[in-house]
Formats: C-alpha cells, structure tokens, sequence
C-alpha cells in the first residue's frame, strides 16, 4: 500500500451531516441509526464544525443533570442547536492529501474522524481511524476478510 494515496480513495463521500441550525436529537437520531462516532457540520455546503458522540454525551449528561424526566430530556435535545456545541475550529484533510498526512494528524492530535473538504472548503467526505484500520488490514493480512 502506497502512503502517498489521496484521501479521497478512503474517505467516506458525501457523509451524513447537519447544519448548525439542526437540533442535536437530529445528531441523536444519526448516532442511533447510523452508528456513526463523529458527524460533519456543513452551512451551504461547507465544512462549518463537527459534532463529536463525546460533545453528545457531555450535553446529554448536563441534561440528566437538569431533569431526570425523559420527555423533558428529549425536548431540551429538540431545544439545543448544533451550533451551539459542535466543535467549529476542526483540522480537516483535502482530498488531495495523502494516507501519510491523515496518518499524521491522527496521531499527532488523537483524532479519531477527520472531515474531508475541497480547495473552496466544502464537505466532501469523512475519514475515520476505522477506515485506516482497513487499510491496515489489507497490509498485513490481504487473503483474510475480518467484515465477514
């Protein structure tokens, strides 16, 4: 496997996202049906910030905290805005960019998802520590399917 592969052979296109305007039960919903750990935050197309399951967790906690009555819960999740949590200062990758350079980032800042956007900042893709775990795979063992 060559490390000088663009990222955009890897990525996951064109990525479940939410805009800032959405509420996080709509980050709930894509959590529980998807299994997804990280979703993009795009605004007319660009990349505006990412919503962690770990920022989910935090906000779901601080409402636990709050109430302990599950429909007050839910409609303060209806209530709470992405905006208003996702993280907006986020490393991204072009698609350009290499395995080498995703690599890199991962490790260098423990990230575990990294959008993945054009030249004028518009989400194109999403790749995970999972998607290079695959390629790692084809490395050392290419006659074993572990999907399976």
């Amino acid at each position: 496997m060559n490390k000088n592969i663009p990222v955009a052979g890897l990525m996951t296109r064109e990525p479940r996202y939410v805009k800032p305007t959405d509420s996080l039960e709509r980050v709930r919903h894509i959590f529980e049906e998807y299994g997804f750990h990280h979703v993009p935050v795009a605004e007319s197309g660009k990349l505006a910030g990412i919503v962690s399951y770990n920022d989910y967790l935090r906000v779901l906690r601080n409402l636990l905290h709050e109430s302990h009555d599950p429909k007050a819960v839910t409609r303060l999740l209806q209530e709470t805005l992405v905006g208003e949590v996702m993280t907006s200062e986020v490393y991204s990758l072009q698609t350009d960019d290499t395995l080498e350079t995703a690599v890199k980032l991962f490790h260098a800042h423990q990230f575990h998802a990294l959008p993945v956007v054009d030249e004028a900042g518009h989400l194109m893709g999403i790749i995970t520590t999972s998607d290079l775990m695959k390629v790692l795979e084809e490395i050392i063992a290419p006659e074993k399917s572990y999907n399976e």
